[in-house]
């Protein structure tokens, strides 16, 4: 089951909604923009572009997400999905699991990651599941400490994974 099925307030202006069939160059144009954004600032953490037919798999699966501002202009993206199987194996507590998380540079508003973070936070307590999970690099310093603000907790480096990987969770707040 996807994590949003309709468009809903993320905060202010902003609305968080399912991105449709057809929007994949817009949330490929997100994530190349935070890419181009990494790279110059010596971190090769993502493609230039990711593969695109990637990108409409998850928006088939109803995982990719897209923010809007006020003028209904795409400001962030983000996929949400149900399990890392890859990552986390079978065996683990039932979680959401974000993945890339991108926000424009134009984006208004400081902190807008961290407010889909909640939101998803909101979305994993409202099913009873206990934690909000993710990957990043292990070789980002950077990125790591913005997990670690926003509540993550350092899990493992599981070394079977195809890049440096660390694996991330977050308890979740009236989950239980």
């Amino acid at each position: 089951m996807a994590v949003l099925a309709r468009p809903e307030t993320l905060s202010g202006d902003l609305l968080i909604r399912p991105a449709r069939p057809g929007e994949q160059d817009v949330v490929l144009d997100l994530l190349a923009e935070a890419a181009a954004w990494l790279r110059d600032r010596g971190i090769a953490q993502w493609p230039k572009r990711f593969p695109a037919a990637s990108v409409r798999a998850q928006i088939a699966a109803g995982e990719a997400l897209l923010v809007e501002d006020a003028a209904r202009r795409p400001v962030a993206t983000a996929v949400v999905s149900e399990d890392e199987v890859e990552l986390w194996g079978s065996e683990v507590a039932p979680a959401y699991y974000i993945s890339r998380l991108a926000v424009a540079r134009c984006a208004s508003g400081a902190g807008l990651g961290y407010r889909i973070i909640e939101w998803v936070s909101g979305k994993a307590a409202e099913r009873g599941w206990p934690y909000v999970r993710l990957s990043t690099a292990s070789n980002n310093p950077v990125l790591r400490r913005y997990y670690e603000g926003a509540g993550f907790e350092h899990v493992a480096d599981p070394p079977h994974a195809r890049w440096p990987t660390s694996l991330y969770q977050r308890e979740v707040v009236g989950s239980r």
